[in-house]
């Protein structure tokens, strides 16, 4: 009988240990967070939705690349903001997912036309003009977030964009 609660008790105690192994869950958000998160992201989610959309839809290149422009410029706008209202950690966070838009979609998209656009087609100058005006929204918001150590890596994706669009 005391081996059974032998075992019993160290099954128990080693069940409690690995138990408290296992990762910590992450912290739930409030209702009021919740909603305050929505408010905050409601019409940017929209506009990258409606972007998105409009993206699918289109089968010239000059088009697909200004729609990811579009959508990159709905995120520059939010970045803005962020910096007008010193959130630098939504600064950090919403300049990733441009450099995302910018390097994964709007870049590619470039690259395409050069390969396949005359340049000095209608197309072409379309597609000259879109990487002038993405240059142009680099720069602007270089010159928008303000250098603190929370935006240190955000300022230098900006500046890696900012070679790639040349």
């Amino acid at each position: 009988m005391a081996r059974w609660a032998y075992i019993l008790t160290t099954f128990f105690a080693l069940a409690a240990w690995a138990g408290a192994q296992g990762p910590v869950p992450a912290p739930t958000l409030t209702p009021a967070d919740q909603l305050r998160l929505l408010k905050a992201n409601g019409t940017l989610i929209d506009n990258l939705v409606d972007h998105g959309v409009a993206l699918s839809g289109k089968d010239r290149i000059e088009e697909r690349a200004e729609q990811c422009r579009n959508a990159a410029k709905a995120l520059a706008n939010a970045i803005h903001d962020a910096a007008g209202k010193q959130d630098a950690e939504r600064v950090a966070e919403l300049t990733n997912l441009f450099s995302n838009v910018v390097r994964d979609g709007l870049l590619p998209t470039l690259e395409d036309g050069k390969r396949t656009v005359t340049p000095e087609s209608p197309a072409g100058k379309k597609l000259r003009e879109v990487r002038g005006t993405a240059t142009d929204d680099v720069t602007a918001l270089k010159a928008t977030i303000p250098a603190t150590a929370k935006t240190k890596d955000s300022l230098k994706q900006l500046d890696e964009l900012a070679e790639k669009l040349k």
